[in-house]
């Protein structure tokens, strides 16, 4: 495309007009011009607090995250997030304004007050521990509906005539008192005020409704949040998180570049002292610890990681070991956050068993020939300097550092790369690469150069100078062959076993999105479930942080997870049957 449209990005508050291409991330435009603070997740669509106002003449309708996150008159009064938002129109922007919705309690989901003109302002809090935090490979503008729950009588209205006392009303609508620790309670005869509400102050006809809602039920007395340190142990020091119940969010983070190992302050319960002259953080009572490898007993949970707890001094520590290695920590945390529903969980990075999720019951999908296996034990996946980037014409690569030689390919670039050879014709649709004598009238001169043997195996050429020589190879092709069959073949077994299937989830550490696209073109997701795939990638483990919505971790997974079953798909005759009708369908 030789011309692309711009547009123009008023930003209201700052008197600033940027010109913008035509589909930009309104948040890496933020970011980028200093006009708004980095966020939690960086832009990452998990934290929901990069909201700003936005008006102009065709803004775009709120997405699926948005109407999840935000209440629906902050969404009319033009409150969106701004990692959300691409720029398809000229726009106004207001970074400052949805800043008097923050810090309110966790328990309130929004707090409208009604004028007597029938305006209606509102300050929104939801947590977005409590969001859905998927974003779907193919989001639309429809509006949908919030499901609310039976029974659910979700409005408290209160007074400022009523001469009771707040607390008696709360106490009859069942939500306990502790709810409103955090927000100013109101004198006799006066209408209460919320924190950092407008700057009008409010009139003896305004009317205030506080909206209580946790989980998707209505708070009850045993509802159990406390504060909490989440410690995980990664290869260059300690990360840690600090969770507020007060906030029902994380309150700081950090990181602490130290030699000391999680499991030797346990072995010598150093602990308390490491956080005492580490983080200052104080009262918390309760501690998860992430470690890296498995170095104590416990209860297996999930088989993938072992569970124990202990009692040193004040503190209740709760420790967390992957079972094998670090991707069991992974895939546990992976799916421990899903939302109700019937969702089938594929990661692409750690492709060893897939995951359906049956509204709460959990059950493994597992094989032996999924065809990752091999691709992970390939060097050419391996590395610290690898090719994050190849042009569709197979001409120029992108590294990601540019002053030293690439040392590997990047997944991202081999799926890609694997797309182009079937669009081009270099493979077929078995991803059988081709001859270059079949493709020397077909190609020109510089690509099919790149195709050659080594040792009777067919290969492709992607980066090759004095000393480093990058290709992908047919050994490697077979593999993806059998993961993409893999992939076909438990989509259609998990739709026969379990009848629906609500949404497809791809994981990876990496870009999920980019991989799933993919995918598709590969044939490995029948295209009736285009508009059902739905991407994660990052660390999950800062999700820990919602354990502390219990009492311990156990309790957690009692009230959350019923049954668990493991299924060996090998030795399931309607997962073999499915995978030869899914093979014609493949490659026809």
């Amino acid at each position: 495309m030789f011309f692309t449209s711009k547009y123009k990005v008023t930003i209201a508050n700052k008197n600033i007009v940027l010109e913008v291409k035509h589909g930009s991330n309104l948040y890496k435009i933020l970011r980028e011009h200093d006009l708004i603070d980095k966020m939690l997740c960086d832009g990452s669509s998990q934290c929901g607090k990069c909201k700003v106002k936005i008006t102009g003449p065709d803004v775009n309708k709120p997405t699926k995250k948005e109407r999840l996150v935000l209440a629906e008159t902050s969404l009319d009064a033009g409150i969106r997030l701004a990692c959300q938002y691409s720029v398809k129109s000229a726009i106004t922007v207001d970074t400052q304004e949805p800043t008097k919705r923050e810090n309110v309690n966790p328990g309130i989901i929004s707090m409208k007050i009604v004028k007597k003109s029938g305006e209606v302002e509102e300050n929104e809090f939801k947590p977005f521990l409590n969001s859905d935090l998927f974003v779907s490979q193919n989001e639309t503008s429809a509006s949908e509906p919030v499901k609310v729950p039976e029974n659910y009588e979700p409005e408290l209205i209160v007074d400022d005539l009523i001469d009771e006392p707040l607390d008696e009303y709360v106490a009859e609508e069942r939500v306990s008192h502790e709810t409103f620790a955090s927000t100013p309670q109101p004198e006799k005869n006066t209408a209460p005020v919320a924190e950092e509400a407008p700057e009008q102050s409010l009139k003896q006809e305004d009317t205030i409704k506080i909206i209580s809602h946790i989980n998707g039920n209505l708070v009850q007395d045993d509802s159990y949040s406390n504060d909490g340190l989440l410690l995980i142990q990664l290869p260059d020091g300690i990360q840690y998180y600090h969770y507020s119940a007060g906030i029902g969010n994380i309150a700081s983070k950090g990181m602490i570049k130290t030699n000391e190992r999680l499991e030797t302050l346990l072995e010598k319960q150093f602990v308390s002292d490491f956080i005492y002259n580490n983080i200052n953080i104080k009262d918390v009572e309760r501690v998860i610890i992430m470690l890296d490898d498995c170095y104590f007993e416990g209860k297996e949970l999930f088989n993938l990681v072992i569970y124990t707890s202990i009692h040193i001094g004040t503190f209740l520590i709760e420790v967390l070991q992957p079972m094998q290695n670090h991707r069991d920590m992974v895939r546990f945390m992976r799916f421990v956050n899903q939302t109700p529903g019937k969702r089938l969980l594929i990661p692409l990075d750690s492709m060893e068993k897939a995951y359906f999720m049956d509204e709460g019951n959990l059950f493994e999908l597992e094989s032996t020939n999924t065809g990752y296996d091999g691709l992970l034990s390939m060097s050419e996946f391996n590395g610290k300097n690898p090719v994050i980037g190849l042009s569709d014409d197979l001409l120029e690569t992108t590294i990601k550092d540019n002053f030293h030689q690439p040392d590997s390919i990047s997944f991202t670039v081999f799926f890609h790369t694997a797309v182009i050879f079937m669009k081009t014709g270099l493979a077929d649709r078995r991803l059988q690469l081709r001859e270059r004598s079949d493709v020397m009238d077909l190609m020109p001169l510089e690509i099919t150069v790149k195709l050659g043997k080594h040792d009777g195996l067919k290969r492709f050429n992607i980066y090759r100078k004095q000393g480093c020589d990058l290709y992908i190879d047919q050994n490697a092709l077979n593999s993806l062959n059998r993961f993409r069959l893999f992939i076909r073949s438990v989509i259609g077994y998990a739709e026969k076993r379990f009848s629906t299937i609500d949404n497809i989830v791809f994981y990876t550490l990496t870009d999920s999105a980019t991989l799933a696209d993919d995918l598709q073109s590969l044939s490995a997701v029948p295209k009736k479930y285009e508009k059902r795939i739905k991407t994660f990638s990052g660390d999950p483990s800062i999700y820990a942080v919602q354990f502390f919505q219990e009492k311990d971790i156990q309790v957690y997974f009692s009230k959350r997870f019923g049954t668990h079953e493991v299924i060996n798909l090998d030795e399931d005759a309607a997962f073999i049957d499915m995978q030869k009708e899914c093979e014609q369908k493949i490659i026809s």
